[in-house]
C-alpha cells in the first residue's frame, strides 16, 4: 500500500493539478538594432596622443579605422571632427561609407581621414597647436551627432522607433608647423 501511494503521490506532482491559461506569440519579436564599434586593435594611428605634426618628421597624417557592427546588413556611415566645438554647431570635416559584404560582422573596408601639411587642403590640423580629432561611427542618419532612430512599420499598422546608435573614437595632435615644405 506504501508503494501504491508514493506512486500516486510521485504521478501527481510531475505536473501543475490547476489548468494554466495557454497564450502563444501572434509574432516574432522585432530584432533591436546593435551598436556598431571600432576595432581597436586595426585603429591607426595605434598612439592616442601625436605630436609633432608638421615637423620634418611628419608631414602626413592618415587615420583609419575598422569598424564591426552585429547587424550585418546595416550601412555604417564615419563622420570625422577636427576641433568640434559644441557651441558652435557644423557638419563634419569629412565623411566615410562603409557598406555591408558578405554578412561579416567585422567589415573589411577601413574608413579614413587623410591630411597634408601645407598642402592645398585647408585643413584645421594645419593650425599651430593642439587639436583633437574624431572618428564617430554610426548605423543610422545623424542629425548634428545624435543618432535619429529607425522606424519600423509593425504588422497592426504602426511604427516602433528602433534606437540608431553611434560610437565615438579621438586622437590629440599636436601641430609643430615649419618643417614640411
Amino acid at each position: 500500500m506504501k508503494w501504491l501511494g508514493l506512486g500516486a503521490v510521485l504521478w501527481t506532482s510531475g505536473g501543475c493539478l490547476i489548468p494554466q491559461d495557454e497564450s502563444y506569440l501572434n509574432a516574432l519579436p522585432i530584432q533591436r538594432n546593435r551598436p556598431p564599434r571600432f576595432v581597436e586593435s586595426q585603429v591607426e594611428p595605434p598612439a592616442r596622443i601625436i605630436g609633432g605634426y608638421g615637423s620634418d618628421k611628419l608631414c602626413d597624417l592618415k587615420f583609419s579605422v575598422f569598424v564591426e557592427d552585429p547587424d550585418t546588413a546595416d550601412r555604417l556611415t564615419v563622420n570625422w571632427f577636427v576641433d568640434y566645438d559644441p557651441s558652435q554647431p557644423r557638419g563634419p570635416d569629412s565623411v566615410s561609407r562603409v557598406e555591408p559584404r558578405d554578412n561579416r560582422v567585422v567589415r573589411g573596408d577601413s574608413a579614413t581621414f587623410q591630411v597634408s601639411f601645407n598642402s592645398g587642403n585647408l585643413s584645421r590640423l594645419n593650425q599651430l597647436g593642439d587639436h583633437v580629432v574624431e572618428a564617430i561611427v554610426s548605423d543610422t542618419i545623424l542629425v548634428g551627432r545624435d543618432p535619429e532612430p529607425k522606424p519600423i512599420p509593425l504588422s497592426d499598422g504602426s511604427i516602433f522607433n528602433d534606437a540608431g546608435y553611434t560610437a565615438t573614437y579621438v586622437w590629440f595632435v599636436r601641430t609643430e608647423g615649419n618643417g614640411c615644405q
